[in-house]
């Protein structure tokens, strides 16, 4: 079986559409006595009918491009299936490839990708697997870098990043000045393997830059990823900042002088770190919002020598075959990595 990121390859947006379009005409004046179902994978059945089908947008505020949706009749928020190269797919389908190279990051580029990477974030993640103390993210943009895991033919997992002079969506008027990792997701059963520190290696090796930012406020489950790159590559210390806004003087901090700032706070306030507001407390004196966030940056750039490890990046090699997926390939890669972060 085909899934919709096989077929969606050289595609665009208009034919998606249009096909959807075409489908939305036909059902509007369908007789109302033929009924037609889906049937999900759980083998439960759904109705399609006008009351429960419409358009949602593939890049949120931009209502440019949108997809046809199928919604179950006790939730007409989440959709249960996509309308794609001219039938529905089940979101669970969706998530799915039957290309066995299609494995590990692999750099979103088609319709059929963008697709795959909006129902992990707008549905899988925002409306099944988001905690109740974590910040739903924004859905991405027609043209966001972003890369999705995939692992033995299905989307585990993604992230994305606002790219240097990229337009900041709450300064509109400023540009980053720095690479932001500003999303970051793994599925609920594939947590513990090791793809959180993954996702970050794979994103020092795609930027070369000398500063590279993760989006603020780090999250505990990245402040532990980060630590883990840091332990693993020491040398690396002034590489990654902890970014608010569009990374300014006043708007970035040392990842290393965060997790200080956190071990100082559990060691000589136990009590608080095991409080209700804990988070409150460290937000509040987070570094980056004191006087103290004026960090000098460091002029060590990645060719100075150290003999603290580094990472070793080599540039992307792009594929010359259309149906191949882009795989980024590292040169180092140590034996000790996994224990750490499992």
């Amino acid at each position: 079986m085909d899934f919709p990121v096989d077929v969606l390859v050289s595609g665009i947006h208009e034919d998606l559409e249009s096909s959807a379009h075409s489908y939305m005409n036909k059902l509007l004046y369908s007789n109302p006595d033929n009924t037609q179902n889906f049937t999900l994978p759980s083998m439960r059945k759904i109705q399609i009918s006008p009351a429960n089908v419409g358009f949602v947008p593939l890049y949120g505020a931009n209502l440019k491009h949108k997809v046809l949706a199928l919604f179950a009749p006790e939730d007409q928020f989440t959709a249960v299936a996509l309308f794609l190269a001219g039938q529905w797919y089940a979101v669970e389908d969706i998530l799915r490839t039957s290309n066995p190279a299609r494995e590990g990051l692999v750099k979103v580029r088609s319709v059929g990708e963008r697709t795959v990477l909006y129902v992990l974030n707008r549905i899988i993640y925002r409306t099944v697997e988001m905690g109740s103390n974590e910040v739903p993210f924004l859905c991405h943009g027609e043209d966001v870098f972003a890369k999705i895991l995939w692992k033995k033919g299905e989307a585990v997992g993604f992230y994305s990043v606002k790219s240097k002079g990229s337009l900041c969506n709450s300064f509109v008027s400023q540009c980053y000045l720095l690479p932001v990792m500003d999303s970051i997701f793994v599925r609920k059963d594939h947590r513990g393997n090791g793809h959180g520190l993954q996702m970050l290696e794979d994103f020092v090796d795609s930027f070369k830059d000398d500063e590279l930012g993760v989006k603020y406020p780090l999250t505990p489950a990245m402040q532990k990823v980060c630590r883990q790159y840091l332990s693993t590559y020491p040398a690396d210390v002034d590489l990654l900042w902890e970014v608010e806004g569009v990374g300014g003087p006043y708007q970035k901090v040392k990842v290393e002088k965060v997790w200080i700032f956190v071990k100082f706070i559990i060691l000589k306030t136990p009590f608080l770190a095991k409080s209700s507001w804990c988070e409150s407390f460290f937000f509040f004196f987070h570094p980056l919002t004191l006087e103290m966030r004026d960090l000098p940056i460091s002029t060590r750039t990645r060719n100075s020598e150290c003999r603290q490890k580094k990472r070793l990046r080599e540039e992307p090699e792009e594929s010359t075959a259309e149906n191949q997926p882009e795989k980024i390939s590292r040169s180092l890669k140590t034996p000790h990595i996994q224990h750490l972060i499992d």
